[in-house]
């Protein structure tokens, strides 16, 4: 068992809930435990043995609400005080990036280096004063965490500065770095000009529910209507996901079949096989399969994930053998393994399918950030967090694409459902630097593109939506809104890539 202190403004809190918490192993996977809150205390009840680290949100001020985690620990009766291993693990995470980096202090700006000296000293005091004075103790831990957090995006943004400016001037970007998705209806003339003028390729979604609604019957107008204007314009495009396990992609009537594996193969077989064959002549990269790692909905078993995996890419590589294949992972913190076993943790899969062969050509990675639908939470990390997770892929040898998303604001429709949410005993999925605004939805962009293209094997970013509009998977999350009004986020936007087409050895 772990246990963790926390204090709130008048000693130990005891309002504080716990529900985007979740234990992680040794092994850096999201483990099974009963977590609770009682008198002032976590309790972590694990169901394995060995230690393990607290993920939790955690308000941080001026940083945000941010999905923070511990060091590993082991158990022990005495309970530890949260904010002082909040600081900890993320002193540890910048001394590890440094070295990962080799970008030693030395070679660091005294911007970076001075705020993690002053953090270093608010933890040292903070570590001496836990068991004569915990109050004060925590309070110069939570001030520690603040200047550790600032400091460590300071450092991943300095690091982006440099190898962006390093890559661009040695030529070694994508011709086509920077993308958008759009929604299938979205027809209009100013949106296709929008996307002519501010992106370099297309995100087009394939999706199964809009293309099936019944089964058997297709509705292939909804693509073909933008096969002239691609033709004409010459707009390269990632096609797809062609098949996705997340639920709100998921055509309603393949739950009939939710029992029946080798029905929902042959489907999955035959809707690829169409879908692809269709559109051959039009589309080069294929994002063939995504979600199919959360396992979510149909309880298939580890074989059945994989034997899905490899079919899918080899049925498009059989139809078009000069096409990029990509395989898509959504939520690649992996807090969904926490409560779903069945499932197969991100870097896991990703793994495995370099070990199974897996015939693919890269990794589309999406990460989107900020309250979402019902029942479809994304928790809200920091810049050095995100950073670090990219470079976990580094190790792979094919290249990724990001798909990136946040919110500008809070539609009503998620109001209302996160108050829905909150009265069963949820919350919010956090927020970066304060609640979501357009100015903030457009910091954000600009830093985690930098931070993205500044990595030698990400070969592009793409934004997920272009316009606001009910049904979005992210609410408010375009860079457009619903009257196709500008936000600061396409400025910000067109700012990255005047400074990318500004570099001098910028292909073109």
């Amino acid at each position: 068992m772990l246990k963790f202190m926390v204090f709130g403004e008048d000693g130990l809190d005891d309002g504080l809930a716990c529900f985007h918490s979740y234990l992680i192993g040794s092994d850096q996977h999201a483990i099974r435990a009963n977590i609770s809150f009682k008198a002032g205390n976590i309790v972590c009840e694990k169901r394995e043995s060995g230690a393990a680290a607290l993920a939790l949100e955690y308000e941080v001020a001026g940083c945000g609400r941010l999905l923070l985690q511990t060091c590993l620990l082991p158990e022990r009766q005495e309970p530890y005080l949260l904010s002082l291993e909040l600081a900890r693990r993320r002193l540890l995470l910048f001394y590890n990036k440094i070295e990962d980096w080799s970008m030693f202090e030395a070679r660091l700006d005294p911007s970076v280096v001075e705020p993690f000296e002053l953090a270093r000293g608010q933890f040292i005091e903070a570590l001496c004063d836990q068991h004569d004075d915990c109050d004060r103790a925590n309070q110069l831990a939570n001030r520690c965490l603040v200047t550790a957090i600032e400091a460590s995006e300071l450092f991943a943004l300095a690091r982006a500065d440099l190898l962006l400016a390093r890559r661009t001037a040695n030529g070694l970007l994508s011709r086509y770095p920077v993308g958008c998705g759009v929604k299938l209806d979205q027809q209009v003339e100013p949106v296709r000009d929008g996307l002519a003028d501010s992106v370099d390729f297309l995100l087009l979604p394939m999706s199964w529910k809009e293309l099936t609604p019944h089964e058997g019957r297709y509705r292939w107008d909804l693509i073909d209507r933008w096969y002239p204007w691609l033709k004409h314009n010459r707009v390269p495009v990632i096609a797809g996901p062609v098949v996705s396990f997340e639920s709100h992609l998921i055509p309603d009537w393949l739950f009939i079949w939710e029992h029946d594996y080798e029905t929902i193969r042959d489907l999955v077989y035959e809707h690829t096989e169409r879908v692809v064959a269709r559109y051959r002549n039009l589309m080069t990269v294929w994002n063939v399969v995504s979600g199919l790692h959360m396992n979510s909905h149909f309880g298939f078993n580890f074989d059945q994930l994989m034997e899905l995996s490899r079919m899918t890419t080899m049925l498009v590589k059989k139809i078009q053998p000069a096409a990029r294949v990509l395989v898509e992972i959504c939520h690649p913190f992996g807090e969904y393994y926490a409560a779903n076993h069945r499932s197969i943790p991100p870097l896991m899969y990703a793994d495995l399918l370099i070990q199974s062969a897996v015939s693919f050509d890269g990794f589309v990675i999406k990460l989107l950030m900020g309250p979402s639908a019902p029942g479809r939470f994304s928790f809200t990390r920091d810049l050095m967090q995100i950073s670090h997770l990219l470079d976990q892929y580094a190790g792979y040898g094919k290249p990724v694409t990001l798909v990136v998303g946040v919110p500008s604001g809070q539609s009503s429709a998620a109001a209302a459902s996160l108050a829905g949410q909150e009265q069963n005993g949820d919350t919010s999925s956090g927020y970066w630097h304060g609640p979501w605004s357009e100015s903030i939805q457009g910091r954000w962009l600009e830093a985690v593109f930098k931070i993205a293209l500044s990595k030698p094997f990400i070969d592009a970013v793409a934004w997920c939506q272009w316009a606001d509009r009910p049904d979005m998977e992210l609410p408010m999350a375009g860079l457009v809104d619903s009257q196709l009004k500008p936000k600061n986020a396409l400025d910000g936007l067109a700012a990255f890539r005047r400074t990318l087409a500004g570099s001098p050895g910028r292909p073109h």
